[in-house]
């Protein structure tokens, strides 16, 4: 978990304890714990996108209903204005329900369509365990932001897409997945209002490839995928009528703490080159500190582009990285606040990692080493910022990385995971590598298992073709 505190994840949580004990939108009994709030009529409101909360009800629900059978007279707030571990202890859940859960099924997503794209089993186990190891996706998966699971909703009906482009028609599957894919799509948008444009790329893309069946199927996957979209944006809609008297009305519009979101289109106006460059490269924040492996993204989209049967998807995932990064660089508030990565560039990292997969299945040795190495360095860091924290306050101009991070890791100062430990176990130490010993243990046996796989499936994958000669 990260930062529990922080504004983000607990006016989420306080909306969801709202609902589940006074079934009440409001969030008025936690408006001094929180800045992430709007005011509308007297009453205090979460100004993020309810998505999230809505994902998180039955953890939220089950929390609750743990507590009450273990714990007497616990409290959310203490006497002294507080949040308690009581309340951590259900951000944990949720986070574990929604963006660990979400982001768990989008790696394995990523991994069974890079193989149905016939990238082979190396490119899609390099593509699926760097999204989920060897980029911010890991943090984000353990933090109650919308991020991984806005990124896991729209990453997972582009799959399913990709699946009904290269499967035979079948009514009750086309039915299915075809709702599916709309209704994860309109999802995405309901937990963060700007995937939006990206939810309608996505549907574009599948539109397009699809009008080459015959009218029967193309129209029978386009309704139950429609059905799905509304369906599932309706909750959004009537969110913002039942508190705002308009289903387009956001929060943001009725903002108390950061004035500034209701200037451009919320906060948003035109990109600014310097903004651009500092998400990249910046030494307190920019991406490619965190993840050098996406130093290979422009050339992993060209070969992707190059390849017959890829051009459409290489161009897709060009488009999303692209406006991705000219809304946070056009964002009033860019940085995300005082966050180890750019946080709003965190759904471009599943699709990157597609094209990953693919550049992986064309190299040779030496592209393949090197792609290794920069993986082994971002993995890494993203251990050093999950265990650490995702969230710094800092306001030094100094390389997170390498002056704040690396040093705390070494010395054992891992700030989110003791604080977890200790909640568990309040008599252990886990000022020492010792604390993060489970994990090792755990990543260990997962690879030597990975490359046992591999060389299982490579040795009978020789055997099939020395019996077919």
């Amino acid at each position: 978990m990260q930062d529990p505190w922080n504004w983000n994840s607990v006016t989420r949580v306080a909306f969801g304890l709202s609902l589940v004990e006074d079934g009440s939108p409001d969030i008025n009994k936690y408006i001094y714990v929180t800045g992430d709030k709007a005011l509308y009529q007297g009453n205090f409101y979460s100004d993020k996108a309810p998505g999230m909360t809505f994902s998180a009800l039955p953890a939220i629900a089950a929390s609750k209903l743990y507590l009450n059978s273990t714990v007497k007279n616990y409290r959310w707030i203490n006497q002294r204005g507080n949040l308690t571990p009581f309340f951590f202890f259900v951000t944990q859940i949720a986070t574990i329900a929604t963006s660990g859960l979400l982001t768990a099924l989008a790696a394995l997503a990523l991994y069974f369509i890079a193989i149905k794209l016939g990238v082979g089993l190396g490119g899609a186990t390099f593509g699926a365990l760097a999204f989920g190891l060897a980029t911010p996706a890991w943090g984000w998966a353990t933090s109650f932001f919308g991020h991984a699971s806005t990124t896991s909703c729209l990453f997972l009906g582009l799959v399913l897409i990709l699946y009904l482009l290269n499967t035979f028609p079948s009514k009750v599957r086309d039915i299915v997945l075809g709702f599916a894919s709309g209704a994860l799509l309109s999802w995405a948008v309901v937990i963060d209002y700007t995937s939006a444009p990206v939810s309608a790329m996505i549907s574009v893309y599948g539109i397009i490839y699809a009008w080459k069946w015959d009218r029967g199927r193309f129209f029978r996957v386009f309704m139950s995928a429609f059905a799905g979209a509304v369906i599932f944006i309706m909750p959004l809609l009537l969110y913002h009528y039942i508190i705002y008297d308009d289903p387009f009305t956001t929060g943001y519009r009725y903002h108390t703490t950061f004035e500034a979101t209701k200037k451009g289109f919320y906060g948003i106006s035109l990109p600014r080159a310097s903004v651009l460059s500092r998400l990249m490269i910046d030494i307190r924040r920019g991406m490619l500190w965190y993840s050098p492996l996406l130093l290979l993204t422009p050339y992993a989209i060209y070969k992707q582009f190059r390849l017959p049967g890829q051009k459409g998807l290489a161009i897709l995932v060009f488009v999303i990285t692209m406006y991705y990064l000219i809304w946070n660089a056009g964002y009033i508030y860019w940085t995300g606040g005082s966050t180890t990565v750019p946080r709003f560039l965190t759904p471009i990292l599943p699709f990157l990692c597609l094209s990953f997969a693919v550049l992986w299945s064309k190299s040779g040795n030496y592209l393949k080493l090197a792609m290794i190495i920069l993986a082994l360095i971002s993995y890494f860091v993203s251990l050093l910022c999950v265990s650490i924290n995702m969230y710094v306050r800092l306001s030094e101009e100094i390389n997170y990385v390498t002056q704040h991070l690396i040093p705390k890791f070494i010395h054992g100062n891992k700030f989110m995971i003791s604080y977890i430990l200790r909640l568990i176990i309040p008599s252990i130490d886990v000022n020492s590598q010792m604390g993060l010993l489970p994990l090792y243990i755990f990543q260990l046996v997962g690879l030597v298992y990975i490359v046992l796989q591999i060389r299982k499936a490579k040795i009978e994958n020789s055997h099939k073709i020395s019996q077919n000669q």
